[in-house]
């Protein structure tokens, strides 16, 4: 149990608000306040450490000048393993990296974001008694390694004694005096057995824990003292080594008196000058509490997994509810945008809607699965890309604010080669995300320059952002790419002025870098303005050629009225919108907005195609697919706003042909039509 005295704690954490909130936690509304130190970096606390000794460290995942993990295995190796106890404060979804902290010697971890005072005192309560018992553990084993080294020599002793026990009465008792003084001061617990399981000697611990003395145990059967249920689980060992074997196992022994335990036991024959077996000799030590800590990090470990598996569900099911209400739009923008009868400027309104709701989507992906997007999981769709257009429609995109605010917008793009392989969208993105930072950091009447150069020497095109806006400090520059970070300016209220949650240079950071490229920043201080320089790889001549499409591979694909489509959607406008849209392109559409009225409908009449949902309400499009496809040998594309990759699995092993995750452009839905009704198609 933790002692009485107040605990005390050192938090490592650059974050004032959390640090007050953890404090505020700590020592109010509690009977006895914990004395509480405080840090900002992982060099501050090294230091602290080389000079105090807290009872227990709470430290963030994410330092200035460490990540959390890190700062553990230097705490582990400097301090020990147990010295005091160590919680890793994580981020909702950092659980795999929680887990490795628990690997590389931390003791408990808590997820920030669900936090309360109970909560954060029980964790470090809990990780301050796990290191207390963890420390009584290795100081057992050191005592244990040590008598069992003395208990070598004496055994070794005891066993010449007894093999001249009729010439030497007297050397003998006085061995076995000398044995009973070391023994009874051992923290293991030691017994001479026969081969009757009648004890010969135990040590005054051995007795103890049975409320006897060693003398009131000496001559009973093991059976007598252990009971009846745990004399039968270990008489399997016995017997192998009243055989002659050395044996070493670990089990819970359900003892008579004590209850259930755990013990770590070595037994070994006891033989005579003839080598014949005449009894064995048992060293034993209580495990209960060790074999406790152990199931309790794995409890911590199952719930961790249980908590990610339940988040990444939760993650599926927002993108559905987020991308649902875009389809719609983005299906009528883009046919729109392609829409020769309508005027010039109509369809460039209709475009400018198409790229957004378009880039909104990307922006969703990003919110939803910044952890997937931090291990480079994230698929890009590569294709030579002209940095220039990008650039412009990412100031397009940024034109209002401008406008509104009153800058000045300079471009100077002379880079002689323009043209890199990669995600236009994604690209658009980082170049929108750097351009919203200069327009939201620089005051009315300031300007914006946009540059790119090519620099031949390395094959690259080097893009530059540069206003006149607040600038940053070296401190700011430090952090600037670090995910949810915030400049010095959100200290004083500076985040309701200026906005944001910090996300959008950190991601712009991951997508240069999945393109093979670099991004930095620079400022002169604040007032001065800032710098950020892009430098991506230019596209190889050959890459230019890979999207021609060959003229031999033209296959005669069936369009117009004869091609009929069944469209199952429960969400009505993107089921009005899709049809509207498919029967202008002279499909025939029959709608169904459940499972069960697409299944009335195809017993009737015959199909082409299925465009199905997902997610209906009376069940799923999987099972809708193979139901048609084992009748009709239809083909099928699913439309849903499930994205993740074990969506995409499943699709294709329900046997759809493709999979369109929401919100899509007409034109998508268009190509994956004449992939289906291929006769290729699988």
């Amino acid at each position: 149990m933790l002692a009485s005295t107040p605990l005390h704690i050192l938090i490592v954490d650059d974050s004032l608000t959390d640090c007050v909130i953890f404090r505020r936690y700590l020592t109010r509304g509690v009977q006895n306040p914990y004395v509480v130190s405080e840090v900002s970096t992982a060099a501050q606390a090294l230091l602290h450490l080389q000079s105090n000794r807290p009872d227990c460290v709470l430290l963030d995942f994410n330092l200035p000048d460490s990540d959390g993990v890190s700062l553990v295995k230097k705490i582990v190796g400097t301090h020990g393993e147990n010295a005091f106890g160590i919680v890793m404060l994580t981020s909702n979804h950092e659980v795999e990296l929680a887990v490795e902290a628990l690997r590389s010697g931390a003791h408990d971890f808590l997820p920030k974001g669900g936090t309360n005072a109970i909560v954060l005192r029980r964790a470090v309560e809990n990780a301050t008694e796990k290191a207390a018992i963890q420390r009584e553990l290795e100081t057992q084993r050191h005592e244990l390694a040590q008598k069992n080294a003395e208990l070598q020599i004496h055994v070794q002793r005891l066993e010449k004694e007894m093999s001249d026990r009729l010439h030497a009465e007297t050397r003998l008792r006085q061995s076995e005096n000398q044995l009973r003084v070391v023994t009874d001061h051992a923290a293991v617990l030691l017994v001479l057995c026969d081969r009757d399981y009648r004890y010969k000697f135990v040590n005054r611990h051995y007795a103890s824990r049975f409320g006897r003395e060693p003398e009131e145990v000496v001559g009973h059967h093991i059976q007598d003292i252990m009971g009846k249920q745990a004399f039968e689980i270990i008489l399997p060992y016995l017997d192998r080594v009243l055989l002659g074997e050395r044996v070493e196992f670990e089990i819970e022994i359900p003892f008579q008196t004590l209850g259930l335990r755990w013990m770590s036991v070595v037994y070994v024959p006891e033989r005579g000058h003839d080598g014949t077996v005449h009894g064995l000799i048992g060293v034993m030590s209580d495990t209960t509490a060790r074999k406790t800590a152990e199931m309790e990090l794995e409890h911590a470990r199952d719930e961790a997994l249980a908590a990610s598996r339940a988040k990444d569900d939760f993650l599926a099911a927002l993108s559905h509810e987020l991308r649902t209400p875009l389809n719609p739009i983005l299906l009528l923008s883009s046919d729109a945008a392609d829409d020769e009868s309508l005027p010039e400027h109509v369809r460039s309104v209709f475009e400018t809607i198409r790229k957004n709701v378009d880039l909104e989507a990307r922006l969703i992906d990003d919110l939803l699965n910044i952890t997937r997007i931090s291990r480079g999981k994230m698929a890009l769709d590569r294709l030579p890309v002209d940095i220039h257009a990008v650039l412009t429609d990412a100031m397009t995109n940024v034109a209002v604010e401008i406008h509104a605010k009153h800058l000045s917008l300079r471009q100077q793009l002379k880079a002689t080669g323009h043209t890199v392989l990669g995600d236009a969208v994604r690209l658009q993105q980082v170049f929108w995300n750097v351009l919203k930072n200069a327009v939201k950091f620089t005051p009315e009447g300031g300007c914006i320059t946009v540059t790119t150069r090519t620099i031949l020497e390395d094959d690259v095109i080097e893009i530059g952002i540069v206003d006149t806006g607040i600038g940053m400090t070296p401190a700011e520059l430090e952090r600037v790419f670090d995910a949810f970070a915030q400049g010095d300016h959100a200290g004083d209220g500076g985040s309701h002025r200026f906005g944001g949650l910090g996300l959008g240079l950190a991601i712009s950071q991951m997508l240069v870098q999945s393109h093979f490229g670099q991004i930095q920043a620079c400022s002169e201080g604040p007032g001065e303005g800032a710098v950020f320089v892009i430098r991506l790889p230019l596209v190889p001549d050959i890459c230019l050629t890979l999207n021609t499409p060959d003229p031999g591979e033209t296959a005669e694909v069936r369009t117009g009225a004869s091609v009929r489509i069944l469209l199952v959607e429960d969400h009505e406008p993107t089921r009005t919108a899709l049809a509207h849209l498919l029967k202008r392109r002279h499909y025939t559409v029959i709608t169904a907005a459940s499972l069960e009225e697409a299944r009335q409908i195809s017993k009737g009449e015959s199909f082409d195609l299925l465009i199905s949902d997902i997610g209906l309400p009376d069940g799923n499009g999987y099972d809708l697919m193979q139901e048609l496809a084992g009748r009709h040998s239809m083909k099928g594309i699913a439309l849903t706003g499930y994205g993740m990759d074990r969506d995409i699995d499943r699709s294709t092993e329900a046997g759809f042909v493709a999979h369109l995750t929401k919100p899509i452009q007409v034109q998508t839905l268009e190509a994956a039509i004449q992939v289906a009704l291929s006769p290729s198609a699988r």
